[in-house]
């Protein structure tokens, strides 16, 4: 099926020739009003005669239907800005409460970077972690058995805060196909600011259940870092870059989203 045009010519005839020609008329009514006054110094009742009317009452439909198009312009461009407001200020912030997300328990002052297809910008939209890509933690916090100040969950790593030891250890076995334990490598011996890799088994779930609505947040989401299996430590190539909290002033009219409460189901 092929797309019909993004702009049609009945919405370009409405929204820019129709107010173009009534600002055009209204330029030319004004001068012709001009020149006749001043060249043939005629009387304003010989000046409307019945051509001059009809123009001018077609030139005030258009430039009333321009002041309209105007104003509608004008407050969709306000809706587009309240809905880039609210979509960023749900992007990125710092957590103003504990919250608990799947089993990790994140805490206050946590900086937040998410990504949710399902946020339209809808000024009823609560704040929530679903759609979760990055967390730096105001203090330490144990993800999957580490200690770590940062998490990134696109590539399942967390920056470590400090000298630890973990494990246990997992590597990839082509016979299975899967990854097992390795019994050559009981535990990793990694450095503060290192960046830990991890494997996460797939989480059975309803995909079309969830297409509508999006995937489950608070306690009910499927983050479960007890399951992941530690790959390997070292030097990151690239660190984990986090978004600033946005903290933009809103639009007029923009109000702070309401938090999810913790734990609740979304």
């Amino acid at each position: 099926m092929i797309p019909g045009p993004l702009i049609s010519w009945q919405m370009l005839l409405l929204m820019f020739v129709l107010p173009t020609l009534g600002l055009g008329l209204a330029v030319a009514l004004a001068g012709y009003a001009g020149w006749y006054f001043l060249a043939r110094r005629g009387s304003i009742a010989a000046f409307f005669s019945w051509k001059v009317r009809l123009w001018s009452v077609l030139a005030v439909v258009l430039c009333g239907w321009a002041v309209v198009v105007v104003v509608k312009l004008h407050q969709i461009d306000r809706q587009i800005a309240l809905q880039d407001w609210y979509k960023q200020r749900r992007r990125s912030f710092l957590l103003d409460r504990d919250f608990q997300y799947g089993e990790l328990q994140v805490p206050r002052g946590t900086l937040v970077n998410r990504y949710d297809p399902f946020d339209n910008g809808e000024p009823q939209r609560p704040v929530e972690l679903r759609g979760l890509d990055r967390l730096r933690f105001p203090q330490p916090v144990q993800v999957a058995g580490a200690w770590a100040t940062q998490l990134e969950t696109s590539a399942t790593r967390v920056t470590l805060a400090g000298d630890q030891r973990i494990g246990p250890v997992y590597r990839f076995d082509g016979d299975s196909g899967d990854y097992v334990l390795d019994p050559d490598v009981p535990h990793l011996d990694c450095k503060a600011g290192d960046d830990a890799w991890f494997n996460v088994p797939l989480i059975d779930y309803d995909i079309v259940a969830e297409f509508a609505v999006g995937e489950p947040d608070g306690a009910q989401a499927r983050f479960k870092p007890s399951q992941w299996q530690l790959l390997r430590c070292g030097p990151p190539e690239d660190p984990i870059r986090m978004l600033p909290a946005f903290q933009a002033p809103g639009p007029r009219g923009a109000q702070d989203p309401v938090f999810l409460e913790a734990g609740a189901a979304p």
